[in-house]
């Protein structure tokens, strides 16, 4: 796959960004659990399971950091840990890159099935996924890394994540999935990283796009696949619900970055 993951892992996260900041942030519902709440969930998480927590509040585009016991084995010391960012990248600049785009191919699925889920189950879901993050040795150590949502808004967009990083103990038994979204409650896997995120666009679809990368528009694909205008339209607008963008610009960063779409 002719794809540079140093240079298309940002993509996917601008396209997280743009999906996350555009829902709109008013009226909180009480019932969910509130800021206050959350931190002291991340701060207990990083106290007793030694992990690194990282508390995400995407109306405030804030993220709160709990560098516990992984931090230290890590050699992690991050310079605040109240950042203006949803991103931790003082952490995420040391995962593999290609574990990173994995992570952020996952996150995608992941936060379109939340939205899709009613409240009330929601809290059922997380994603796991197997990094290698490196130490200060310049050395990668294996990492279970663990994204769950918390709260939403009364009109039900997602308001605060946590994402956990435990240490895989090198030891018969110690294991973690190279990624999985999971119903906690049932035990059911729902996507994984080997799933249907390659399959998400039909033939013809992959096409159309890779056309539309290269700046061609619906005339001149309808023109050079022999088609006409409206069937190319009704691809386009298909490859924009499947891959939950607004726009061709939108469509072809997801592919380019996920891997959907490449190279002639």
């Amino acid at each position: 796959m002719a794809i540079n993951n140093h240079q298309n892992t940002p993509q996917i996260r601008e396209l997280l960004d743009i999906k996350l900041f555009s829902q709109p942030f008013s009226d909180f519902s009480q019932s969910e659990l509130q800021l206050e709440d959350c931190k002291s969930i991340a701060r207990l998480y990083a106290k007793l399971e030694n992990t690194i927590s990282v508390l995400s509040d995407m109306e405030a585009r804030k993220s709160y950091i709990y560098p516990g016991g992984l931090a230290l084995q890590l050699g992690f010391a991050p310079s605040q840990t109240e950042i203006n960012s949803i991103w931790e990248d003082e952490l995420l600049g040391r995962v593999h890159p290609e574990d990173l785009q994995k992570k952020y191919r996952l996150e995608f699925n992941f936060f379109k099935l939340i939205k899709s889920v009613e409240l009330n189950e929601r809290l059922n879901y997380s994603l796991i996924t197997r990094l290698r993050i490196r130490n200060n040795e310049n050395k990668y150590q294996l990492v279970r890394h663990r994204l769950l949502y918390l709260s939403s808004t009364e009109q039900g967009n997602v308001w605060l994540a946590l994402c956990l990083y435990n240490m895989v103990y090198d030891h018969p038994g110690f294991d973690v999935p190279d990624g999985v979204i999971i119903n906690t409650s049932t035990g059911e896997i729902i996507d994984s990283e080997q799933g249907r995120f390659e399959e998400i666009l039909s033939a013809r679809e992959g096409q159309i796009l890779q056309l539309i990368n290269l700046g061609q528009r619906s005339k001149e694909i309808a023109d050079k696949l022999s088609l006409s205008i409206h069937t190319v339209n009704r691809h386009r607008q298909n490859i924009f619900l499947k891959l939950n963008v607004s726009n061709a610009m939108e469509a072809c960063r997801v592919a380019k970055a996920t891997g959907l779409l490449h190279h002639p």
